[in-house]
């Protein structure tokens, strides 16, 4: 055989290879997402020496298996583009009792690793964007600092930049909108209210909603974007009357679903149902799976205090 022509075969034959492969690629992310859940685990004090926190992994008929384990607090959790999961842990002191939280990089081959940190804080909401860069809400654990609850990125290489923040420590969730506006919940305080901030690309911040739609003694906790722009966000703090409300790009309001516990984490699927977990300990922790119709059905039970909740490629 001409050895041109054999080259030009292996050269043919490695182009198909690659070619589905990426096709293969494209349908595990577009069709075979499981579900990751942040659980809490039994409340665990300053004292503690092991951890019970996990991140549970479930495929879409509801089969569930353990992603991660001994975590320490383990809330806000997002895949970027090259299938790599992040999620923020707090552990504690020192000097005791301080949080520290940090941000885990569980890459889809290889051993996880840290991405960043930030000392005297609690971290709760976690988001990433296209670039690859990582949004996190850390929640002033400090005494000497006080109460504020700052908005961090983290580009690939771990570099920390300070975007915005929240009044008082009391940030929940984050959300990214198709335009790159970044949202986060603040469940309020006794001086500021409820409230959903929207920060623009360059850091600008306007108040999105609030503190008018959160009923009194309510706040808003996970946020999650459907495919057309509309913002559902989960309140907390009237258990068995919480609720799910929606907000069109413009910020009309309307109730999605109500009669829940603790609703806190939010997430789509590809298909447009609604994931919610209501983080209460077990055997109460539930995720319920919500239809466009606000109709839900029992998704997993029996989880103590799940957090929040993200979609991705099965691991």
């Amino acid at each position: 055989m001409n050895p041109m022509t054999h080259f030009k075969k292996i050269r043919i034959l490695r182009n198909i290879l690659l070619s589905l492969s990426a096709i293969f690629a494209l349908a595990i992310n577009t069709h075979a997402q499981n579900l990751y859940v942040s659980v809490n685990g039994a409340i665990c004090g300053f004292n503690c020496s092991e951890f019970s926190g996990s991140i549970s992994e479930y495929t879409p008929d509801g089969m569930q298996s353990t992603f991660a384990s001994g975590l320490a607090r383990p809330r806000g959790l997002a895949f970027d583009s090259s299938g790599n999961l992040f999620a923020a842990v707090n552990r504690h002191g020192p000097p005791t009792p301080q949080f520290q939280g940090r941000i885990l990089k569980f890459p889809p081959l290889g051993h996880q690793s840290v991405l960043g940190n930030v000392a005297l804080s609690f971290m709760e909401g976690l988001v990433t964007d296209s670039g690859g860069n990582t949004f996190a809400v850390a929640n002033s654990a400090s005494s000497t600092i006080g109460d504020v609850g700052n908005i961090y990125k983290f580009a690939p290489d771990g570099t920390r930049t300070l975007i915005g923040s929240v009044h008082g420590a009391a940030g929940f969730g984050l959300a990214l909108d198709s335009g790159g506006n970044l949202y986060a919940a603040d469940a309020g305080t006794d001086t500021a209210g409820p409230t959903i901030y929207q920060f623009a690309p360059d850091g600008t911040r306007t108040v999105f909603v609030g503190p008018s739609p959160f009923a009194d003694g309510t706040g808003p906790v996970g946020l999650a974007f459907d495919s057309t722009g509309n913002l559902f966000v989960s309140t907390e703090g009237d258990p068995g009357n919480d609720t799910i409300l929606e907000f069109t790009p413009d910020g009309m309001e309307s109730t999605f679903a109500t009669g829940l516990t603790n609703p806190r984490g939010l997430a789509f699927d590809g298909s447009g149902y609604l994931f919610v977990a209501e983080s209460n300990p077990a055997p109460d922790g539930d995720i319920k799976k919500f239809a466009a119709d606000g109709t839900w059905t029992p998704f997993a039970s029996g989880i103590d205090l799940p957090e929040f909740l993200t979609f991705g490629p099965p691991r």
